[in-house]
């Protein structure tokens, strides 16, 4: 794999399509995981959450093919959670197995809902849950490995751009995560329309964890979900497995001299440019895996909450996490 600018022509194109992303912080406030009771419904392993205003969010499973609403009440100073728990299920949505991401789009009174099956990105209105259309994703994206594949969706705040990414490379852009390196994937971007407007690489950080037992993979690195951010910026939630817990960190993206790897075929070998990234923040869990994160209301003093989801399979926790975003000084 080689890293390295196509030319000057193709980079002023680049920086003209995606704005560098304005520099963020994230704060956490001390309040730790927080359980979410899932009362009389049959909600389980959630992997994606979008706010719906107020104390509304709602999230989905990647093994109940349901929308479920969730009262989230977050602290207007402290940004902690004070209450949370699901309270009901949505009619079935229609065609969908695996459902990963979520994001919500007040104005058509719909959410929009990436499946690792297809893979695919449906939109479905709320009320009913009727399907509303299927996107149409790039060919490249046919590549994508088994359960590797569309694990993320945001939208930002203005609801002009839609955001996802493949949770590791594709089988055509070079080989998966390892103790040595991380893994290659596609951010893609959407236009309000839903049509697709670019594409660039990442590099996630190396695994962290061991493998245990003859040819048992035990750990891996990837981008587990996506937070579109006001002004064009993204955040990316990386998350890691292995035998000693589960690692999660959040990435500013930094679009700046990256390229547009669209009418790129194939990564493995190519020459091109990844966007860079900043840490903002991270923690190990044992027994929480924060797979989910969603941009919530505003603070008092201006900052945003930002509320992370934990899928509670393979016996581990449901519950969710509150951060605070603001811009850096």
């Amino acid at each position: 794999m080689r890293w390295a600018p196509l030319s000057a022509a193709v980079g002023m194109c680049a920086l003209a399509a995606v704005a560098p992303a304005a520099r963020w912080t994230i704060t956490d406030p001390g309040q730790g995981p927080v359980s979410l009771p899932r009362g009389a419904t049959a909600a389980r392993e959630l992997s994606g959450i979008t706010w719906a205003g107020g104390t509304r969010y709602y999230a989905v499973s990647d093994k109940v093919p349901a929308l479920f609403s969730l009262s989230v009440a977050v602290d207007p100073r402290q940004g902690t959670i004070t209450r949370a728990s699901v309270d009901a299920a949505t009619p079935r949505l229609a065609g969908s197995k695996d459902l990963e991401g979520i994001a919500y789009h007040p104005t058509a009174g719909t959410v929009l809902v990436s499946d690792e099956t297809g893979p695919a990105i449906r939109e479905y209105r709320i009320a009913d849950g009727a399907l509303v259309r299927t996107l149409d994703l790039p060919p490249v994206y046919r590549n994508a490995r088994n359960n590797l594949s569309l694990e993320s969706l945001s939208m930002d705040p203005d609801h002009r751009t839609l955001w996802t990414a493949n949770e590791e490379t594709l089988s055509n852009d070079g080989p998966i995560s390892s103790r040595k390196a991380g893994s290659v994937v596609r951010l893609q971007r959407f236009d309000h329309t839903y049509r697709p407007t670019g594409q660039w690489a990442y590099v996630t950080d190396p695994t962290f964890g061991a493998f245990a037992g003859k040819r048992r993979r035990l750990e891996g690195s990837g981008v587990s979900d996506l937070v579109a951010l006001p002004g064009g910026g993204l955040i990316v939630l990386e998350r890691a497995y292995g035998l000693s817990g589960l690692r999660i960190r959040l990435y500013e993206v930094d679009f700046s001299g990256a390229i547009d790897v669209t009418a790129v075929p194939s990564l493995a070998g190519a020459i091109y440019t990844p966007v860079g990234k900043r840490l903002l923040w991270e923690r190990r869990f044992p027994d929480a895996n924060f797979e989910g994160a969603a941009l919530g209301p505003e603070l008092e003093d201006g900052a945003r909450s930002l509320v992370l989801i934990a899928d509670d399979g393979h016996h581990l926790r449901q519950a969710l996490y509150a951060l605070t975003l603001r811009p850096a000084q």
